[in-house]
C-alpha cells in the first residue's frame, strides 16, 4: 500500500490503476478460499501450504521483475492464490492439530502475528521503498519463503487424509463458489468508482447472487460436493455469525476512518498519526494474549459483553468528544477499541471452529475467511460513504486545509459523528444478537 504512489510514477501510470496491484491479489485470495479449504481437507494441510508457498514464492519473483503494470496485476492476481492456500491450511491447522482446550490460544497468537504484521508492515515497507525500491518488497517474500520452507515446515505432522476424502473435483462448485464472492469483492471495490446510480456496479452484485443461489443449488444435487450444504444446518451457526460479522464491519470502517480524522480534524502529519495508529495495534496485540485466559474461565456471552462494551464506549467517546483539541480522546478511543477487538477475536473464532465437523473444517476455514474479508470491505464501503455524504463536494479542498471553512468543517464533525453514532449502534445490534445466539448455542470454554 505504501509503495503504490511509487509504483504509479516508475510506470507513469495514474494512482487509481495502480491500486489494482493491491486489488487484484485481494480479489484472488477472497474469491479462491473456499476451493483451497476443500484441497486442504483432500490433500491434506502440509501439502496446501507447500504449494502455495512455491506459487507465492514464484509470482513473487516475478513481480519483482515485472516491467509493465499489466503484468504486475497479472503476478499478483495469481500470487494471491498461492497467498490464500497459506491462509487457508493455516487458519485450519489451528483447529485441527491443536488439543480443543488449546485452540482459542492458536487463535489468539494468530491474531497477534496479524497485529503485529499491520504495525510493522507501514514502516518497514517504507523503508525498504525508499532505500532499496518497491522490488524489494517482492524479493523480501521469496526470502521468508525460504525461511518458512526449512524451518516450519519441519514443525507440522505429516498429512492424515480422512477416509472419507473423495479426491474427484467439483468443478461447478469451483467456479460458481469462486465467481460469487469475485463478484462481490468487485461491487464493493468499484462502488466509489462508479456510483451506487451505476447499472454496471448494481449488475456485478445481481452476479454475485446469482452465482451465490447457483452454488447452493449445484451442492445439493453434486454426488461429491465442493462444500457439504448440511454444515449451514449446524444449529446456531448462522446466529454464532452474526455477532462476528458485524464487529468486523466496525473494524473496517474503523480502519478506513481513523487516518482521515487525523489529517481532516487534527491536521496531523502522516507520520504523526501513523506513530498514533500503532497505539490501537499494540493493544490489540496485548489484549490479544488475555483472551484465551478469559475463555478458560467465562462463556463467550461474558467476554462478548465486555468486548462490546468497549467498542460502544469509545464510539461513544469520539461521538461526544469530538469537538475537543485534546489528543486525549482518540487516544482513549484507540485503546478501548484495541481492548474491545482484541479480547474478542480469538475467542469468537474458536466458538465458531468448535461447531464443524473435523473433515470439514478447511473448507469451513475458507468460508469463514470470505466471511471476515468481505466484512472488512462492507465496512470500509459502509463508512466512506457515510463519510463521503458529509464532505460532499468539497472533499477535494481537504487536501489543502487552508481553504476549508468553517461551514465545511462544521460539515465534517457531523459526518463523523454519524459516522461513530453508527458504529455505536452496531455494536449494541451486535451485543443482542451475542446474547440471543447464545442462548440457542450454549457454547462454553472447552474442557
Amino acid at each position: 500500500m505504501i509503495s503504490l504512489p511509487v509504483m504509479a510514477e516508475y510506470f507513469a501510470v495514474g494512482t487509481g490503476i495502480t491500486t489494482w496491484v493491491v486489488v487484484s491479489y485481494l480479489l484472488a485470495a477472497t474469491s479462491s478460499m473456499l476451493l483451497f479449504g476443500r484441497l486442504s481437507d483432500i490433500l491434506g494441510i502440509r501439502a496446501t501450504i507447500k504449494a502455495g508457498l512455491l506459487i507465492f514464492g514464484i509470482f513473487s519473483f516475478l513481480c519483482a521483475i515485472a516491467d509493465q503494470l499489466l503484468w504486475l496485476i497479472i503476478f499478483r492476481f495469481i500470487q494471491g492464490l498461492g497467498g490464500a492456500m497459506i491462509v487457508v491450511a493455516s487458519f485450519s491447522a489451528i483447529s485441527r492439530y491443536l488439543p480443543a482446550n488449546q485452540t482459542t490460544n492458536g487463535y489468539a497468537v494468530m491474531n497477534t502475528t496479524s497485529a503485529v504484521s499491520l504495525t510493522l508492515g507501514a514502516p518497514v515497507g517504507g523503508l525498504i521503498t525508499q532505500y532499496l525500491g518497491w522490488h524489494w518488497n517482492f524479493y523480501l517474500n521469496i526470502l521468508l519463503v525460504g525461511i518458512i520452507f526449512t524451518v516450519t515446515l519441519r514443525a507440522l505432522p505429516e498429512d492424515e487424509i480422512h477416509p472419507n476424502a473423495k479426491l474427484k473435483i467439483d468443478w461447478g462448485g469451483v467456479i460458481f463458489g469462486f465467481l460469487s464472492p469475485f463478484f462481490f469483492m468487485l461491487f464493493l471495490s468499484l462502488s466509489k468508482e462508479l456510483g451506487f446510480q451505476s447499472i454496471i456496479l448494481w449488475s456485478l452484485l445481481l452476479l454475485s447472487i446469482c452465482s451465490a443461489v447457483f452454488f447452493i443449488w449445484w451442492e445439493h444435487r453434486c454426488a461429491y460436493p465442493l462444500f457439504d450444504i448440511r454444515l449451514l444446518r449446524i444449529d446456531g451457526l448462522g446466529l454464532i455469525l452474526i455477532p462476528i460479522i458485524i464487529p468486523i464491519i466496525l473494524q473496517g470502517g474503523h480502519t478506513f476512518l481513523m487516518p482521515f480524522y487525523f489529517d481532516d480534524i487534527k491536521a496531523m502529519s502522516i507520520f504523526e498519526y501513523s506513530l498514533l495508529l500503532m497505539v490501537y495495534s499494540l493493544i490489540f496485540m496485548l489484549a490479544g494474549f488475555a483472551g484465551p485466559r478469559l475463555m478458560e474461565r467465562y462463556p463467550i456471552k461474558t467476554i462478548g459483553t465486555v468486548a462490546f462494551t468497549f467498542m460502544m464506549a469509545a464510539c461513544a467517546l469520539m461521538y461526544l468528544g469530538l469537538h475537543t483539541d485534546r489528543l486525549i480522546i482518540p487516544m482513549a478511543y484507540l485503546v478501548l477499541m484495541g481492548l474491545g477487538f482484541g479480547i474478542y477475536n480469538a475467542p469468537s473464532t474458536s466458538s465458531v471452529m468448535t461447531l464443524i465437523p473435523y473433515e470439514h473444517k478447511g473448507v469451513f476455514s475458507g468460508i469463514y475467511q470470505i466471511i471476515i474479508r468481505s466484512s472488512l470491505a462492507m465496512g470500509i464501503v459502509f463508512f466512506e460513504t457515510i463519510y463521503s455524504a458529509g464532505t460532499g463536494d468539497f472533499s477535494e479542498t481537504l487536501l489543502d486545509e487552508s481553504t476549508v471553512g468553517a461551514d465545511q468543517m462544521q460539515a465534517l464533525h457531523a459526518a463523523y459523528r454519524s459516522a461513530f453514532a453508527t458504529g455505536f449502534i452496531l455494536i449494541a445490534a451486535a451485543l443482542i444478537f451475542l446474547h440471543g445466539a447464545v442462548r440457542h448455542v450454549p457454547i462454553k470454554p472447552p474442557r
